[in-house]
């Protein structure tokens, strides 16, 4: 088990110092290439633009289109069902015995409220 864990870090360790030195001499390679035309500052400008360019400009563009999610639409009798809730919430504060008692008042008022709309 720990000779796993041990290949895997060595393997992690690898893989990240060749991403790294792949794209540093990937970068010095590009300076090395427009030095003769644009010199060396200019040469390093040029290559940090053409590594950071595209990734800022995706950036930017992903956060300026992205949608935002539709309204979800409210469900029918959905302004009777919470006149119904606010008016047992405000009644079950007071005296609690009428909670249980007005729980199935509520749900036979919602019940037949449904059904009428229905035909």
């Amino acid at each position: 088990m720990g000779q796993k864990i041990g290949a895997g870090a060595v393997l992690a360790i690898i893989g990240l110092l060749l991403l790294i030195l792949g794209v540093g001499y990937l970068g010095m390679a590009v300076v090395t290439a427009l030095t003769p035309a644009l010199g060396a500052a200019g040469a390093y400008a040029v290559t940090g633009g053409i590594f950071v360019g595209p990734a800022f400009f995706w950036a930017i563009l992903t956060l300026l289109l992205t949608r935002k999610p539709p309204p979800q639409k409210a469900e029918l009798g959905s302004a009777e069902r919470g006149l119904w809730t606010v008016l047992f919430a405000a009644i079950a504060k007071e005296t609690p015995w009428i909670a249980i008692a007005g729980a199935g008042l509520v749900a036979a008022a919602e019940i037949f409220l449904a059904t009428r709309k229905k035909k």
